[in-house]
């Protein structure tokens, strides 16, 4: 049997395979529906590999520590069935438990492996583009795309999702005309596709053009009800055009509709709020008690450590809260996890997490010249937090507003130039 990008896969119903399809492109498209659709098609066919490693890779992507073990129960049912599986199968199989050891750069060369042998494998290319993404390895999100791009065309279900992600890498890169020529050719072919429509933003972002953007992102505020949280994603990007333009009354507003989500502690929403909250107050903007929510997001989740960008994001949280002693608590808990722990988390977060975090809760406190201190010595290996250069300009903007505070005139100026510089090159 075959699923709906014509790869063999271990099967024994059609209709359980016709569902998956399904789920598949309704992920894909950060349908909300996913994995429920994924669900129902194990439920019809139990002994559905594929089915219980796709599941498993998207209960990895929650990026939370309280879900590793339904991934690791996933993980399990498939490894039951590949022995009966077919080689591609069985690397999928491999990659997902990579994951799950805390070994991404594992987990990507099984997905090399399969997708030189199929290069159509969108699964495969869709998780070595987001494991990619948050695990720093900037070349390699437009390199694997653009690798197997030969062997597609439009006639190749996914072929727009596939041209969404060579956008966003090559955007990363620095190749923005590229980057908006791709990302546009793919939000033609699929508009649901959010990652091509944030491949343009990104673009538009970083060559300044907040009016471009404010108009490529034109949707009503009910649009994307029935996407997941990666939604929230999108209007953050729009609040930064707005931020730009100088709207900040409704980039606020936009804050208190669509981006911040008081009901979640999913780690994008996390990220998205903190963020622009921080945005928002290092432009002068009163942002009221708006912190305390998240702040009390941040002191539930001091121990997961999952994602070291969203530790970060944390610890802005608590400080911003006056939760000090539990930002310190936050800290402390990074350094035991980073000397107990193998994974590349614990390496990133040893090298990069800790010492970032410390500035962060030093600036927060008023020691400016130790948070300036920290920062510049550790800023070169930010990379390694995984995200993007547009998320990771927070850290940039705090670095700024570090040497203002320390009165450090003349490398606050030459920081400010430095960043200017970079925006000057990427400008049309």
């Amino acid at each position: 049997m075959r699923d709906g990008q014509g790869l063999a896969v271990t099967g024994l119903d059609d209709a359980a395979i016709s569902v998956y399809n399904r789920a598949v492109a309704e992920w894909l498209d950060y349908k909300i529906t996913a994995m429920r659709t994924l669900k129902h098609a194990i439920e019809i066919d139990p002994d559905f590999c594929m089915a219980h490693c796709f599941r498993g890779y998207l209960f990895v992507t929650f990026n939370s520590a309280a879900i590793l073990p339904a991934a690791a129960a996933s993980l399990t049912k498939a490894a039951a069935l590949a022995d009966t599986a077919s080689v591609r199968e069985q690397r999928h199989v491999a990659a997902l438990r990579h994951l799950l050891e805390g070994a991404p750069h594992k987990a990507c060369a099984c997905w090399d492996e399969i997708t030189a042998d199929h290069p159509h494998d969108i699964l495969a290319l869709r998780m070595h583009h987001y494991t990619c993404f948050w695990s720093g390895y900037r070349q390699q999100l437009s390199a694997l795309p653009a690798a197997v791009l030969p062997a597609w065309d439009n006639t190749v279900p996914h072929y727009g999702n596939l041209l969404g992600m060579v956008a966003f890498g090559l955007e990363e890169l620095g190749l923005y005309d590229q980057a908006e020529r791709f990302g546009r050719d793919a939000a033609d072919q699929n508009p649901d596709d959010l990652w091509a429509v944030h491949a343009v933003a990104h673009v538009m972002e970083m060559q300044q053009r907040a009016a471009d953007g404010v108009k490529w992102l034109d949707y009503s505020l009910d649009h994307f009800r029935d996407f997941n949280p990666f939604r929230g994603h999108i209007w953050w990007h729009k609040g930064l055009f707005l931020i730009e333009s100088g709207s900040l009354e409704a980039a606020l507003l936009l804050y208190d509709h669509v981006i911040h989500d008081t009901q979640s502690e999913f780690f994008l929403d996390v990220q998205n709020s903190v963020s622009f909250l921080a945005r928002l107050e290092l432009c002068g903007v009163d942002v009221g008690d708006r912190w305390q929510a998240l702040a009390d997001i941040a002191a539930g989740n001091s121990d997961g450590h999952s994602l070291v960008f969203t530790d970060l994001h944390h610890i802005v949280a608590l400080c911003r809260g006056q939760k000090f002693d539990d930002a310190a608590a936050h800290i402390a808990s990074m350094q035991n996890f980073a000397a107990t722990q193998t994974s590349h988390t614990a390496a990133v977060i040893k090298k990069v997490g800790v010492p970032i975090g410390q500035s962060l809760l030093a600036y927060e406190q008023g020691d400016y010249d130790t948070a300036l201190d920290l920062m510049m010595t550790h800023r070169i290996f930010t990379p390694q937090l995984g995200a993007s250069n547009a998320q990771r300009d927070l850290l940039t903007l705090f670095g700024i507003d570090m040497a203002r505070r320390a009165n450090a005139s003349a490398l606050h100026a030459q920081l400010v130039q430095e960043r200017e510089f970079a925006r000057q090159l990427a400008r049309p």
